[in-house]
């Protein structure tokens, strides 16, 4: 009996280890992707992973509005759904005209910083008007008599000046130093500082802690209806996985796991 040896399958981004030293200097200086090929197949999926995830979102808010539509039952919370709805689909727009090959000419850097903005601007927006309409929805299950109908009203209120302040803080040092719009790369991003990130991070986590902590305060000391207890296991659940997300990120961004020029491209 014969056995045939298997050659093991090389690698696209595999560096030979007793490598020539001229061939070392053929590889281009990334900081986690070293080929070419491997960062175009690295973002590709991740486009197409983050728009499945968009899409899922703008679906879910198209069937819940039109479904509360027709038992005629809009509110708030329905009508603010539909502003993360719509600027999602700006995000997917963003994402694969950041994704293109483009040339070095002035009018694309234009573009880049243009398309760096509006991610900012769009994500914000997502985010915190979802926070938002999650509040709303608490509102909408609350009594009218009960007094924690108006600590939800004002931390609704409080999400829309949390999110001004924090998308102004993000974008107004992005304006004022404009040293990262002249790298020469395919993706120009405008990184939040460290003095940002200490309190987005703070307000991102109470935020979401209080969206978690209402659902369970109605679920354990008020009677609900099964319609009313739906719901309020919807915004829990809801908030629960905003809570893990943004826990991931406060690991991720203290714990210092990525650094380096790329980090920025590879976890957000």
């Amino acid at each position: 009996m014969y056995f045939i040896p298997q050659r093991r399958p090389r690698q696209l981004c595999q560096v030979p280890v007793h490598a020539p030293r001229h061939y070392l200097h053929m590889i281009p200086a990334e900081p986690y992707l070293p080929w070419k090929v491997c960062r175009v197949h690295y973002f590709l999926v991740l486009s197409v992973s983050v728009t499945i995830l968009h899409v899922i979102g703008i679906l879910s808010s198209v069937l819940r509005v039109e479904y509360r539509r027709r038992m005629h039952r809009l509110w708030w919370d329905d009508y603010a759904s539909i502003v993360p709805a719509a600027f999602e689909c700006v995000a997917i727009a963003i994402i694969w005209l950041r994704f293109r090959r483009y040339g070095d000419s002035e009018q694309v850097r234009q573009l880049k910083i243009a398309l760096s903005y509006m991610n900012i601007t769009c994500l914000s927006i997502i985010i915190w008007w979802s926070r938002i309409t999650l509040a709303l929805a608490v509102v909408r299950i609350t009594p009218v008599w009960s007094r924690t109908r108006l600590w939800v009203i004002g931390f609704a209120c409080a999400f829309i000046v949390a999110w001004i302040a924090i998308l102004l803080a993000m974008l107004v040092p992005c304006a004022v130093n404009t040293d990262w719009q002249h790298v020469r790369v395919d993706i120009i991003l405008c990184a939040a500082s460290y003095r940002v990130t200490d309190v987005t991070v703070p307000t991102n986590l109470t935020s979401d802690m209080i969206l978690v902590g209402f659902p369970l305060y109605r679920l354990w000391y008020i009677k609900l209806r099964p319609a009313q207890r739906r719901l309020v296991l919807f915004v829990f659940s809801t908030s629960v996985l905003s809570l893990f997300g943004e826990l991931t990120v406060t690991i991720i961004a203290y714990g210092k796991l990525f650094s380096g020029p790329g980090a920025m491209l590879v976890w957000p």
